[in-house]
């Protein structure tokens, strides 16, 4: 027996490894995540852009964001959860309407390489279209787990 108290023979625990390989490369290819990984390489660009003076005024709050969505993306869009989905999607939607918004003042702070700028307002609203389709999807599913908080579920 193993430390989480399963029994696994060696070939059930190279199929589970497989599949979970399996699983994750697919999640890779997501292009919600793959959009999400984009808008952080932006966010890094950026930040490589500008001062150290701005990228400590900046630079915490649009990385953490950044880094929180893509986190927050590989556990929801691996779940068939309705409320783990939800909860996961509000995280994300908070964190990504903040990158959304945080557009305007890097461009008003003269800051920021104006391109970048506009490539980062580019990417994270197509983040944003790939988003509300996801959010369709999660509508869709079957809520059949009671939300303990009374949130997403009554």
């Amino acid at each position: 027996m193993d430390e989480d108290g399963f029994d696994f023979s060696e070939e059930e625990k190279e199929e589970l490894g497989k599949e979970m390989r399996k699983e994750n490369e697919k999640l890779q290819k997501h292009p919600l995540l793959k959009q999400a990984k984009e808008v952080l390489a932006i966010v890094d660009a950026l930040l490589d852009s500008c001062s150290n003076e701005t990228r400590e005024v900046y630079g915490s709050t649009l990385r953490e964001s950044a880094m929180i969505v893509v986190a927050k993306l590989h556990s929801g869009l691996a779940s068939d959860n309705y409320v783990l989905c939800m909860q996961k999607a509000a995280i994300i939607r908070e964190h990504g309407e903040y990158l959304r918004l945080s557009n305007h003042l890097l461009s008003s702070s003269g800051a920021f390489d104006e391109k970048y700028v506009a490539l980062f307002r580019q990417e994270v609203e197509n983040f944003r279209l790939l988003f509300k389709d996801w959010a369709r999807k999660i509508h869709q599913m079957e809520n059949d787990l009671e939300d303990e908080w009374g949130l997403f579920s009554n």
